[in-house]
């Protein structure tokens, strides 16, 4: 396990919040073979980079889940927006999705697994029960094709997993680096300060690091609120009927 640690855990990445809205807000941006394509603006609130992945499908536990990741192009913006991804990195990947488009689709179904073994495993965690074997394994084995393809270099201030020029099947990057960021957190302290939101149709996880850690909500503007007119609803309801009966 120290092994894992010392391959996976190089990378430190900067985690920006922001609000969980109803939907997702969209900008532009220039392209290689473009002059402008939206942009999705996705919220990071789950304290980590893996666990912000998982957090890519709203209404995770209501009858209609949203996936927020409908394109390779979409993967692409998340992976940009978590810092998982150099910029320069992010421009080839672009250039080289537009170019093999089959390969891109192939990659975006494989990341929605990923995220759906992911899940299932955090979610065991939440729930005090043991992860299925073959979520593990999955996991074990996209972490294992990140070290192989994978080598140190320079970028930015810092150092960090870049694409070895020499490896073929360079559009799988993003889940490489998200298998990384999944096993570190994994095998860190951190899992035990794990939280699911308490709507019960959210779903999203999140690292609690509240100072009493009484953290309920993904986020109190959204999920918190709607719990709150609920509860004033009934409130007001059961005083109606009161009066009534």
């Amino acid at each position: 396990m120290m092994v894992v640690r010392m391959l996976l855990g190089i990378r430190r990445f900067r985690l920006e919040s922001g609000p969980k809205g109803t939907g997702s807000s969209m900008t532009t941006r220039s392209t290689p073979h473009s002059t402008e394509q939206k942009t999705r603006q996705f919220s990071f609130l789950g304290g980590d980079p893996s666990i912000d992945f998982v957090n890519t499908v709203d209404e995770m536990l209501g009858d209609s889940p949203i996936d927020q990741l409908e394109s390779y192009g979409d993967l692409l913006d998340w992976s940009e927006q978590a810092s998982l991804i150099c910029t320069d990195i992010i421009a080839s990947l672009q250039e080289a999705a537009q170019e093999c488009e089959r390969d891109s689709e192939r990659v975006l179904r494989q990341a929605r697994l990923f995220r759906s073994h992911l899940r299932d495993v955090l979610t065991s965690f939440v729930e005090d029960r043991p992860p299925e074997a073959r979520d593990l394994k999955a996991i074990t084995a996209y972490a294992r094709k990140a070290a192989a393809h994978s080598r140190l270099d320079c970028c930015g201030d810092g150092f960090a997993w870049v694409l070895d020029e020499a490896s073929g099947c360079e559009l799988d990057w993003p889940i490489w680096e998200l298998a990384r960021a999944a096993v570190a957190l994994l095998t860190s302290d951190s899992l035990n300060r794990l939280r699911r939101c308490a709507n019960e149709t959210c779903g999203w996880l999140f690292i609690d690091q509240s100072r009493n850690h009484s953290r309920r909500w993904c986020d109190m503007s959204s999920c918190g609120n709607r719990a709150k007119a609920r509860r004033n609803y009934a409130r007001q309801t059961a005083k109606r009927k009161t009066k009534q009966g």
